[in-house]
């Protein structure tokens, strides 16, 4: 009889895996044998029904063949995996009482030692004497008196030869093992990561529009999302509305001055009538003027000749008189309306009484009207620089982790609307269980290993946090935790350039396996390992 026990190396399995008998049924389902199990789970191989999905909790009624008797009780436990193709699930209990605990781990160290093994599908104790049988073979008939025939050892050789070659290979492997164990420890519950920087509100809002995805690589300075600002959404709507305002005020200015200048121009177009017409009268006058000069010129040489009285003198006197005030009053009438002419033609207007026109009003009217539109559209423009800068650009170069926060969602001051992951100064994670924290010194050179690119790199230890698993974020406390729980974490910085192919290659999230240099806490056991170590080196 032989017993199949199977050991798994301590930082891979928790418990010892048997394949000594056990049945079990799933609900409702067929009764079924386990692949193999442990203090820990179970796996079955070739299950007739549905497998049950991933996940989900399941009641599970186990009975354990001792002796030709049925141990059986109920455990609950959750599917860890499933494959479809050898129709196989695995499943980790979740709840299982202490007797029944208590009687499977009995079982499992008894068929570890060998004090049980599986007989027929039914678990037996080794218990029954057996009579010791001599190992020399009978002698046959009459071999006494024949003598005997010397042989070549080929056999014996044979055998020797293959003893020697698995002693060599199992001496070579325990001495492996032996050595990592002591001097080396893997972790294989390593991941790398990579800097997160939270992005937060800051003020109250919208998410108004985001133009990434997360996990998409977005470069330094690029917008991400636009945040809208109630109060400030509401200065540049108003500012738009104080835009349109001033516009319509400078059209009102511009239809007013075009008026005008319409007015003026018919006022034009009078002033050069009225002046023709003072050059006319001006004519007019020029004749009278000559006639009384003449009429004058002929009274004095009829006054000299006796012909002619001194009122008659005076008379044409005063005639003349007139005629030439008038003709130099109408000269400096007709002089000044020339020169309002040149000087305002189009803009103001004499009357002969006062000066009219409010062309010089109106285009300073639209100078001001102008000045106030530029001003507001400088307003609104500073009010969507205000609006650009509320929005989330990218920090660095790197990828979008997550949007918490879902688009045209309501946010409030210092709300969480983006992470940024960096593509430089990745690193790798490693957790630990309290025990294997302690081998850990700062600065140790760590060997670390990718399997999904089947590439390694060298990396060191720059940061170890024992209490990370022990603290609890809303209580601010810490809580211990069991010493087989990974919650101690290892953080390695990588040997290698950020720019190197491997590094880049190793995006975040990427699992990873650790090779530590392995110290011990006994610093008498610390000391004569590190000579064994250079020894061996």
């Amino acid at each position: 009889m032989t017993v199949k026990v199977r050991r798994e190396r301590p930082d891979q399995r928790r418990y010892h895996r048997v394949t000594a008998p056990l049945y079990l049924r799933l609900g409702d389902g067929p009764v079924v044998r386990a692949r193999d199990w442990s203090l820990g789970g179970l796996r079955v191989d070739g299950y007739p029904e549905a497998l049950p999905p991933v996940g989900s909790d399941v009641e599970i009624a186990v009975a354990l063949p001792f002796q030709g008797f049925d141990i059986s009780f109920r455990v609950k436990a959750e599917v860890v995996r499933n494959v479809d193709e050898i129709a196989s699930f695995a499943v980790q209990f979740t709840e299982i009482g202490e007797r029944e605990r208590a009687l499977m781990s009995h079982f499992i160290e008894d068929l570890v030692r060998g004090a049980m093994t599986e007989v027929a599908d039914q678990i037996q104790r080794i218990d029954v004497p057996v009579t010791p049988v001599s190992t020399e073979p009978a002698p046959a008939p009459g071999e006494k008196d024949t003598p005997k025939k010397r042989r070549l050892p080929i056999k014996q050789v044979a055998w020797v030869s293959i003893y020697a070659t698995i002693g060599f290979l199992v001496f070579g492997y325990m001495s492996l093992v032996l050595y990592s164990n002591l001097f080396r420890m893997e972790v294989q519950t390593a991941v790398v990561t990579a800097p997160l920087v939270d992005v937060r509100a800051q003020s109250d809002g919208e998410l108004a529009f985001v133009r990434a995805t997360p996990g998409e690589h977005v470069k330094r300075g690029e917008t991400v999302i636009y945040v809208a600002d109630y109060g400030l959404e509401q200065q540049i709507d108003q500012a738009k509305v104080e835009i349109q305002r001033r516009e319509a005020e400078l059209a009102n200015a511009i239809q007013l001055r075009n008026d005008e200048m319409q007015r003026m121009t018919e006022y034009a177009s009078v002033s050069l009538k009225n002046i023709e017409q003072l050059q006319v009268d001006m004519t007019a006058l020029e004749v009278q003027h000559k006639s009384a000069v003449a009429r004058y010129n002929r009274t004095r040489k009829l006054k000299k000749e006796g012909f002619a009285t001194n009122e008659q003198l005076d008379q044409a006197s005063n005639w003349l008189a007139e005629a030439r005030a008038k003709l130099k009053s109408k000269k400096i009438e007709l002089a000044e309306q020339k020169r309002l002419a040149d000087a305002g033609l189009g803009r103001n207007f004499y009357n002969g009484r006062e000066l009219l026109g409010n062309v010089g009003a109106a285009d300073a009217a639209i100078k001001l009207a102008r000045y106030q539109v530029a001003l507001a559209n400088e307003n609104q423009e500073a009010l969507l620089k205000h609006r650009e800068r509320l929005a989330v650009h990218a920090p660095f170069d790197g990828r979008l982790a997550s949007l918490p926060l879902p688009e045209h969602a309501a946010i409030k001051k210092g709300d969480v609307i983006a992470v940024f992951e960096k593509d430089k100064q990745r690193r790798v994670l490693a957790y630990l269980t309290q025990d294997e924290v302690m081998k850990i010194g700062l600065g140790d050179r760590a060997s670390i290993y990718f399997p999904a690119l089947d590439a390694s790199l060298k990396a060191r230890v720059i940061n170890i946090d024992r209490t990370a698993g022990f603290r609890q974020e809303i209580s601010r406390r810490f809580s211990w935790r069991g010493a087989d729980d990974r919650s101690a974490e290892v953080t390695l910085a990588f040997e290698e350039d950020d720019d190197s192919a491997v590094v880049q290659q190793a995006k975040p999230g990427l699992p990873a396996v650790v090779l530590f240099e392995s110290h011990s806490t006994n610093p008498i056991l610390a000391a004569m390992w590190r000579k064994v170590a250079s020894l061996l080196l």
